[in-house]
């Protein structure tokens, strides 16, 4: 950690004049994730259906409300806790599940209930139960992107559920975009928070209070992302 950096000046993007820093570190490199998970690897079309998988974290925060801005006629969201729920709730999801069992049927009967008709799109950093369980509720040729795997490195997926509706099962890491990709995501995601469109929950640190914030973190008494700040 240093208040000052050396970066690569190709590396660096000018913000917005009215974006705020600390508004647009709490969004990050996680709301650049789903916003390409979203767009570029997933193929969000104007008037689809989305989940949101883990909506209650930085990365599910971020892709419903860029879900709704990218045209998602309905955006459903699922999370594991009931802070997590709320937080999907005020980032302005349609319908809120909650992923509190991993029975795999459970969850799907759960999801498919919150869906409007046909789902389109998954959006999961989670993998595990809920992702096996979302995938029962895609419509034919649905794709899911995964790009974490917080609930199980390891899925119970059906192969008959991914075979029968010829569905489409892809991965996502920020780590395969190009420069000028990441430059471009991260624009849009400062454009977005400067128009009061996107946004986190998160708390403004002093970089001298850094450790006791960790530990409030490790006890789960956080109310967000963590930014720390200087003078």
């Amino acid at each position: 950690m240093a208040e000052l950096a050396c970066v690569p000046a190709g590396d660096v993007v000018e913000l917005p004049g009215d974006a705020g820093p600390v508004a647009v570190a709490a969004l990050g490199l996680s709301a650049v994730a789903a916003y390409q998970a979203l767009t570029w690897r997933g193929e969000l079309a104007a008037g689809e259906q989305v989940l949101v998988l883990g909506a209650g974290g930085v990365v599910g925060q971020a892709a419903v409300q860029l879900a709704r801005v990218a045209g998602a006629r309905r955006v459903v969201a699922a999370a594991r806790s009931a802070a997590g729920r709320e937080r999907a709730g005020k980032a302005g999801a349609d319908a809120v599940v909650a992923l509190d069992t991993d029975d795999v049927a459970e969850l799907a009967q759960r999801l498919s209930a919150a869906c409007d008709g046909p789902l389109d799109l998954i959006l999961d950093p989670l993998f595990g139960a809920p992702a096996a369980a979302a995938l029962r509720v895609l419509r034919p040729h649905g794709r899911l992107v995964n790009l974490g795997g917080s609930a199980g490195e390891t899925s119970p997926l059906d192969s008959s559920t991914l075979r029968s509706r010829s569905l489409r099962l892809l991965g996502y890491t920020n780590n395969e975009l190009t420069r000028e990709q990441r430059a471009a995501a991260v624009a849009k995601v400062a454009e977005l928070a400067a128009s009061g469109r996107l946004h986190v929950d998160h708390e403004a640190i002093p970089l001298e209070e850094v450790a006791s914030a960790w530990e409030r973190q490790s006890a789960g008494t956080t109310t967000g992302r963590l930014v720390l700040t200087t003078p």
